[in-house]
């Protein structure tokens, strides 16, 4: 790509997806102007770097982007988190025609990013989810909890404004419920989204299905506003921490046409642009449970980048104009995707397995071409609010049991 290729703008952290989009469109020689201090001032792909107000204070952080955009100073932004996608579809209305049609408008953000609003919209549409409730105290907890039968899930209905150290939790009776049930905290400098939707403090319970411990699939890709779906591919949790309830910690890449084409038909009815990871879920009757859709860059997107699915460079293309579909064949299915230190334990366990057990290992935490960024990302994760080294070695010692060859 010429070096007068429009910049984008990445709102620095240590996290997967700012290190997917840095290795995807600096390798591709697209200017990136990093803001703020994270594992961006040390990739080789940076061409400038500044300071900004953190994101997590909208009040001082969404007036700052709105007169850098006037400016022209940033016209392109990663969608790299929640806040950030956020922001940008709340300021859609002042950036330039050409990206404003690839930013999803605010209205489709809020009924992805808010879980009670994305069960609504599920409904009314005909996609099937889970049931859920909306309590607001313990009383009517309890009420919903027995309406929609225990063991139930209490998650917080969004990210925004709460932060991601909230996970969820399992109640399987009423006494659990009254020990779990409350309302989380909001963080500091984030009552803008409080004073906006002031039902985010209580959590969302959910019904549990008894598959999201064995199998949790994803659909993941790009739409282009006038040609539809670029690109999509299905893959599925190999672990997640806490279990049932939470993030992956091993994602594997598969090929299976029924999940895909059930994904997507969600998908349509909720963005009209953008990246998108939607969560599906098998109920009793093998039906398929929409549980999440993140309308942004996701914790997984080095799968999909060795898989072939390239999909911070389609978002990209798709500032600059309507993207032609892509040929879904030729994608890889056999590669599992970790954080590194659980991949170094994998490749030990691949060690037992034989050749036909293999698969391909690919980081969620950085690319081995940009290593300063993984290495100091990798050091913030140790750091991470719920310390993720319990389910590290839960899921070595999953794969070593499950890799180990049978006893004589």
């Amino acid at each position: 790509m010429p070096t007068s290729s429009p910049p984008v703008a990445v709102f620095d952290d240590t996290w997967s997806p700012t290190l997917t989009f840095t290795y995807s469109l600096g390798r591709r020689g697209v200017p990136l102007h990093f803001y703020g201090s994270g594992s961006g001032q040390w990739t080789r792909f940076r061409h400038t770097r500044a300071a900004c107000p953190p994101p997590g204070l909208p009040d001082e952080f969404l007036p700052w982007l709105q007169e850098k955009i006037a400016a022209g100073t940033i016209a392109r932004i990663a969608p790299t988190s929640d806040l950030i996608a956020y922001y940008i579809s709340a300021l859609r209305d002042h950036f330039p025609r050409d990206v404003a049609r690839a930013i999803a408008p605010l209205s489709e953000i809020e009924a992805c990013l808010i879980k009670s609003r994305f069960a609504d919209r599920c409904l009314s549409v005909g996609c099937e989810t889970p049931a859920v409730a909306s309590p607001t105290g313990l009383d009517e907890a309890l009420e919903a909890a027995e309406r929609l039968g225990y063991p139930v899930i209490l998650k917080p209905k969004s990210h925004l404004g709460l932060g991601f150290a909230e996970r969820g939790s399992i109640a399987h009776s009423a006494d659990e419920l009254r020990q779990q049930f409350r309302p989380y905290s909001v963080q500091s400098g984030q009552n803008y989204f409080l004073s906006r939707y002031p039902e985010l403090p209580w959590p969302l319970l959910q019904k549990y299905l008894p598959a999201a411990q064995r199998r949790v699939y994803s659909v993941s890709g790009v739409r282009d506003r006038d040609t539809g779906i670029v690109s999509a591919a299905v893959s599925f949790k190999g672990e997640q921490w806490p279990p049932g309830v939470g993030t992956s910690i091993r994602q594997v890449g598969v090929n299976d046409p029924r999940i895909l084409t059930a994904g997507l038909g969600v998908v349509e009815h909720f963005l009209s642009s953008g990246i998108f990871e939607l969560e599906l879920v098998e109920d009793a009757d093998g039906g398929l449970n929409a549980i999440d859709l993140n309308p942004r860059g996701f914790g997984f997107m080095g799968l999909d980048l060795a898989r072939g699915q390239d999909l911070p460079w389609l978002w990209y293309s798709s500032t600059l104009h309507p993207v032609t579909p892509l040929d879904q064949s030729t994608l890889i299915d056999a590669v599992e995707a970790v954080p590194p230190a659980i991949g170094l334990w994998v490749l030990l366990a691949n060690s037992i397995a034989g050749p036909s057990k293999k698969r391909a290992i690919v980081s969620m935490l950085g690319h081995g071409a940009d290593p300063a960024p993984l290495v100091r990302s990798n050091l913030a994760h140790l750091k991470h609010p719920r310390s993720l080294l319990r389910a590290q070695w839960h899921a070595y010692r999953t794969h070593r049991d499950r890799l180990a060859p049978a006893a004589p």
